[in-house]
Formats: structure tokens, C-alpha cells, sequence
């Protein structure tokens, strides 16, 4: 049976993506189409309420059913934000994206060879993951992450000029992370080349959505990732408070 989230919100993307694991939703409450869920970070052990609906005052409601359980920030859509407390909108506000592959079939986004370099599958333990995405001020996902079930990258010569990750989402989706390249090679469409692939082999093993997040005012990753077939489907602000 979908989880409670998923009945009073069916059609959410940010939930289809986010309850991958019921055990990682600490709380939740809910109101008529509106949720909020308490959930911890994998990496920076942060509690984030995610609250999720148009109107700001039962927005604040349910953050508010939440605060006693002790929470560092909130997530809410871009278009609340502004109405909600000043207590909740923190000093310096995230805005970023929520973004699906909406290209039909396995094989829409396949790959041309890459203008430098060619494509690899990495492994896990390969040390030029981290040392790439130490380029990289949003890439959250480093390569000690079990959650990550492949690592793609383009190679030139020994050098590792371009990475992306995939992990599960939620049901039976896959999740793209970490996508970077190399400041050199900048421009070249080397980070097309890599979420192509992934969302392709993602496709080729049974994923019914793919799905990646980014900085929202990012236009250049923006146009990269509508190219491979990617459409944005919600913006939101993130407040660490």
C-alpha cells in the first residue's frame, strides 16, 4: 500500500523521489493535501522538515507540529516561502530545482561519443571521484555513499574529467547526484555526455522516473539537462534555521 504521504499527495514529485525509505521519514502529519515529513541527512546528520502544499498558514501549521522534535531547516515550493514566518526562512535561503526525465523509451537518451575523452563505468573505490568533485560546491554525494549504485564517468587518458552518480529514489526510480566537470573541460558537454548515460542505463534496468536536483538559477546545467531530456517539475527554498 502507497505510504500515507503518498495517498494525500499521489501525484508530488518531490515525494515520489524523497519517500524511497519509509524507515528514513522520522515523523510526518498531514493536512488534506498538505504534508510535512521529518527527515535526517544521509551525510550531514541535519533534520530538514519538508513541507509540502500552496497555502503558507497550514504550511506553518504543520512546520510548527514538527519544531518540538527539534529540527535544523525546512524545505518548502519557492512560491510559499515568501509568505511563511521569518523564523523559518533562515539567513540565507537555498533555491533549487526538482528535475525528471520525460523522454519516452530506454534509448532516448542516448549518448554520442564524448568530444574529449571517452565514457566509463567507475568504481566506488576509484579516488579520482572525490578529487573531481572537490570542483564542485553542490555535489553532496561523494563515492563512500553505499547508497550509490553507479558511478559514470569520461575519461582522458588516466584523468577523470567528468562524474555522475545514480542511486534509488523513491519506488522504483533512480536518483542522479553529484554530476561535475572538470574546470578545463568546461563547455564541452561532457556533463550531457555522463547524465545521458546514466539516465539511459537507469532506464535499461526497469526505472520507471529519473530524476536530478539543481541550483535553480544555474541556466547553463539547465540547458544541459533539457538537451538529454530532462524537464523541471518544481522549484522549492531550502532555510537552514
Amino acid at each position: 500500500m502507497p505510504h500515507p504521504l503518498l495517498l494525500a499527495r499521489p501525484t508530488d514529485p518531490f515525494l515520489r523521489l524523497r519517500v524511497e525509505d519509509p524507515e528514513r521519514v522520522e515523523a510526518y502529519v498531514i493536512d488534506g493535501d498538505h504534508v510535512a515529513l521529518l527527515r535526517r541527512g544521509h551525510r550531514v546528520q541535519e533534520t530538514w522538515v519538508s513541507a509540502l502544499g500552496d497555502d503558507s498558514t497550514r504550511i506553518t501549521g504543520l512546520i510548527e507540529q514538527l519544531r518540538p522534535r527539534g529540527i535544523d531547516g525546512v524545505h518548502v515550493h519557492d512560491h510559499v516561502f515568501a509568505d511563511l514566518p521569518a523564523a523559518l526562512r533562515g539567513p540565507d535561503p537555498g533555491h533549487w530545482s526538482l528535475w525528471e526525465f520525460t523522454a519516452g523509451g530506454s534509448q532516448s537518451a542516448v549518448p554520442v561519443a564524448p568530444t574529449v575523452g571517452e565514457l566509463a563505468v567507475l568504481s566506488a573505490e576509484d579516488p579520482r571521484i572525490d578529487a573531481l568533485l572537490a570542483h564542485s560546491d553542490s555535489a553532496y554525494v561523494r563515492s563512500d555513499d553505499i547508497r550509490v549504485t553507479e558511478w559514470i564517468g569520461v575519461l582522458d587518458g588516466a584523468d577523470l574529467i567528468a562524474v555522475g552518480g545514480r542511486l534509488p529514489g523513491g519506488g522504483n526510480t533512480a536518483h542522479l547526484v553529484s554530476i561535475c566537470t572538470h574546470p578545463r573541460v568546461r563547455g564541452r558537454g561532457l556533463a550531457g555526455q555522463v547524465t545521458a548515460s546514466l539516465a539511459r542505463r537507469a532506464r535499461e534496468t526497469g526505472a520507471e522516473g529519473v530524476w536530478l536536483e539543481m541550483y535553480a538559477d544555474n541556466s547553463t546545467a539547465a540547458a544541459v539537462y533539457r538537451r538529454v531530456g530532462f524537464t523541471e517539475v518544481g522549484r522549492y527554498r531550502s532555510a537552514l534555521l
